[in-house]
């Protein structure tokens, strides 16, 4: 019964959100987004083990706001050809290139191209690679950073990157590398993995924030 609760909670809250926001409507992968709202704010009843039917419309109302905060910061992610996500991930690369060109180089070398497995970092904003209880810390970081979830986002995702380095580096065809960037070995990740590619993030961001243009062209398109 709490299940079949949960379920209509999700629609409601998507479909309202997307009545609202006719210029992008439902985009999948929106819903990813809801989890760690809804986790958060049933966190405290699941210590019970009971779950008040009748405070679901005060959850669903919680989790509509937080969501559509979330996303109004985010917005050209989900409108049409993604603007947002393909502006991010190609930021991604140029932060990479400038950070570690062996890696970029090695990557395409191997011609993988990082539309191919950032797209779903960008899209769902890493909740496919990280266990929920590391989301919720990056989010919390994410919430209470100017413009976490559109810009800073990026400088973790180079962090994170950078993190598998070694194992990349092990893997010589497209596709090994392709099948270990789309599965990365994060199940065992904690907090402290997370506070580590946070405070690496922060370092980038010191780094290029202040000059954006940086990040404009990639490197070796003036070599």
């Amino acid at each position: 019964c709490n299940n079949i609760l949960i379920v209509s909670l999700f629609e409601r809250v998507l479909f309202n959100w997307s009545v609202r926001h006719p210029g992008s409507g439902y985009v999948q992968g929106i819903n990813d987004l809801l989890t760690p709202f809804v986790v958060v704010f049933l966190s405290e009843y699941t210590k019970t083990g009971v779950f008040p039917s009748e405070q679901l419309l005060d959850l669903e109302g919680d989790v509509f706001w937080c969501v559509s905060r979330l996303l109004d910061t985010i917005q050209d992610n989900y409108t049409f050809a993604q603007p947002g996500i393909q502006n991010n991930v190609n930021k991604l690369s140029s932060l990479i290139e400038r950070l570690d060109n062996e890696l970029h180089r090695h990557l395409m070398e191997h011609k993988v191209e990082y539309l191919q497995f950032a797209f779903r970092w960008m899209n769902n904003l890493l909740i496919r690679e990280l266990p929920l209880r590391c989301i919720i810390r990056l989010w919390d970081t994410y919430m209470a950073e100017p413009e976490g979830f559109s810009q800073f986002h990026v400088y973790v995702c180079a962090a994170f990157l950078l993190r598998f380095k070694d194992s990349l580096m092990r893997r010589n065809d497209f596709h090994g590398l392709l099948v270990y960037l789309q599965a990365l070995p994060t199940h065992r990740w904690t907090n402290t993995d997370i506070e580590m590619v946070l405070a690496q993030a922060f370092q980038y961001k010191s780094l290029f924030s202040q000059a954006p243009k940086h990040l404009d062209y990639q490197r070796s398109e003036i070599q």
